[in-house]
């Protein structure tokens, strides 16, 4: 999942939340340096993305993929899937996902001296961009797409493969609605057990 499904699976504190988002920004070396509150969101994290990579229903979207994306296929996946939560998040949540983003936002600016402040610039980034809100058109996604394929090594395109997406749109919701089911009931449980 991408940065807005970790967002919306996170408890209700900001350095939960901060923690996980973290392990899409900063190097494992990094992570290590925050303190105990943050380092419970980082779990939580890593526990999201080990379900979802291990995920029949992720593993049959990315089959999908035709050979130039399979090796970035778990990354669009993650896209597509904040795509649907974003589109359809009156479903999930009562607060609005604008109101969501702008409470984030204030809480991380309430903590400016616990959080460095480059991570700060990226997450403000996110936040003054509006970035969430933006998953929920394809527009959105494919910007977004084009800004992971900054950071690859070699580019791959990432922008393009939102014809994936539109391609086998119907399949890809239906797919997500079902795997979000079950991965919000394995992070409740995980987060009881933690």
């Amino acid at each position: 999942m991408n940065w807005l499904a970790h967002a919306y699976l996170s408890k209700q504190n900001i350095e939960f939340l901060v923690g996980n988002i973290l392990p899409d920004l900063v190097s494992i070396t990094e992570l290590k340096k925050f303190s105990a509150p943050f380092q419970e969101g980082i779990s939580c994290h890593k526990a999201i993305d080990a379900f979802t990579d291990s995920h029949p229903i992720v593993k049959n979207g990315i089959s999908r993929m035709p050979a130039n994306y399979k090796r970035y296929g778990g990354i669009l996946t993650d896209v597509f899937y904040d795509h649907f939560l974003a589109k359809n998040w009156a479903l999930y949540s009562s607060e609005g996902l604008g109101e969501f983003s702008r409470n984030i936002y204030r809480d991380l600016s309430s903590m400016k001296e616990n959080i460095p402040d480059e991570i700060l610039y990226k997450f403000k980034r996110i936040f003054e961009h509006n970035i969430f809100e933006s998953y929920k058109d394809i527009s959105g996604i494919k910007i977004a797409l084009q800004r992971i394929d900054l950071r690859l090594r070699k580019p791959a395109d990432l922008g393009s493969a939102v014809a994936i997406l539109e391609q086998h749109y119907d399949l890809y919701e239906s797919e997500f609605t079902m795997f979000f089911a079950e991965l919000q009931k394995h992070v409740s449980a995980y987060i009881i057990e933690n």
